[in-house]
């Protein structure tokens, strides 16, 4: 694992994730959150970090259609690579690992949505292949879920992300939490 880490290189990128009208247009805090992912992408270009959108695309939401579009706050400029997704995590069957690696990538900053769905198995399936995962507490969000006549609200749903996130650790990598405002801070540093 420390070889592929050192292969990978030990570049920055922030990853924003479904950030397409359908899916945030219920999420919780949507619009403060989509406001504060654009903040957060405005200071990573500042900063000259690559910017990497994942972009969902399925039955529910066809390509060309109004809710497959991603938000125009927080959308791509010229160059800025757009990983095609159809499934939660977004290194399945999709070229995000390849552009990750030809970037020099080893360290993703994670933001978006599904917090419990697309956020989650990304951020779990960038650790088990051996890149660092930092989530920006507050730039994700989610919609409330059912099951078994059980209400889990949105916030809950982020609530929960959030706590785990840091805990979810694999051999040679790091898993943190921080807010967004921590991450611009951090990339004026840089």
């Amino acid at each position: 694992m420390q070889q592929q880490l050192q292969e990978r290189g030990g570049k920055t990128a922030l990853l924003v994730i479904d950030v397409q009208n359908a899916v945030v247009e219920d999420g919780f805090d949507s619009q403060a959150v989509v406001e504060r992912i654009g903040k957060v992408v405005d200071a990573a270009r500042a900063a000259e970090t690559p910017v990497i959108y994942v972009q969902h695309q399925d039955e529910w939401m066809t390509p060309g259609t109004e809710g497959w579009h991603i938000r125009p706050e927080v959308a791509p400029v010229v160059g800025e690579p757009i990983v095609a997704k159809c499934y939660p995590d977004s290194f399945v069957e999709t070229t995000l690992d390849e552009t990750l690696s030809a970037l020099g990538v080893g360290h993703l900053i994670v933001a978006g949505a599904q917090s419990d769905a697309c956020i989650r198995a990304t951020s779990h399936r960038a650790l088990s292949e051996g890149y660092d995962v930092t989530l920006i507490s507050d730039a994700h969000t989610t919609s409330e879920r059912e099951f078994n006549g059980v209400t889990i609200t949105a916030e809950q749903n982020v609530a929960q992300v959030n706590a785990a996130a840091p805990w979810i650790l694999y051999p040679s990598t790091t898993s943190a939490l921080v807010t967004h405002d921590e991450v611009i801070a951090g990339f004026g540093q840089s």
